[in-house]
């Protein structure tokens, strides 16, 4: 995964539970899985994820190829369940008086900058460490611990042989 994303704004407001996430957004708008494209940036308001921590509704998201989620606050199970399956979730307060649907976004983790290419307005947000950076190399938690406990185990049979 690159650390800089950039893709198309779909803009959503506040408190947006699991089950209105669920099926790609199917509980706010039933159209949307026809709409959105590979690549493509959900920004929202506040709570965005709040309720259930099933990992039904974010799967939704990374399955329709969502390239990031930005919102005004996500909820904490929310925020961690997102990245350890391998989709950015940023949280930036402001980041709704920012853009407006449609725009392109392009947003560096490292940095930890988001950039509206349309209006040229900058938003900060704390930058991804390089821990939560590999694991969204790796396309989540569980294929980046395989690969890195592989690679101890490996290590680990070449001493036991010595």
């Amino acid at each position: 995964m690159e650390q800089v994303i950039q893709g198309r704004v779909w803009k959503f407001g506040d408190c947006l539970d699991s089950g209105n996430i669920a099926g790609v957004m199917a509980g706010v708008d039933r159209e949307f899985h026809k709409k959105v494209r590979p690549g493509d940036i959900i920004v929202a308001g506040i709570n965005f994820g709040m309720g259930s921590s099933s990992e039904h509704a974010p799967r939704s998201l990374k399955d329709a190829r969502i390239a990031a989620v930005v919102a005004e606050s996500i909820s904490n199970i929310y925020l961690r369940t997102l990245i350890n399956i391998g989709l950015p979730a940023i949280e930036c307060p402001g980041i709704s008086q920012l853009v407006e649907e449609g725009n392109e976004l392009e947003i560096n983790l490292q940095s930890g900058e988001i950039r509206n290419l349309n209006n040229g307005a900058v938003k900060a947000f704390p930058p991804f460490s390089g821990h939560a950076i590999a694991i969204l190399e790796k396309g989540g938690l569980i294929p980046f611990l395989r690969e890195t406990l592989g690679k101890e185990k490996g290590t680990g049979e070449q001493h036991a042989g010595r």
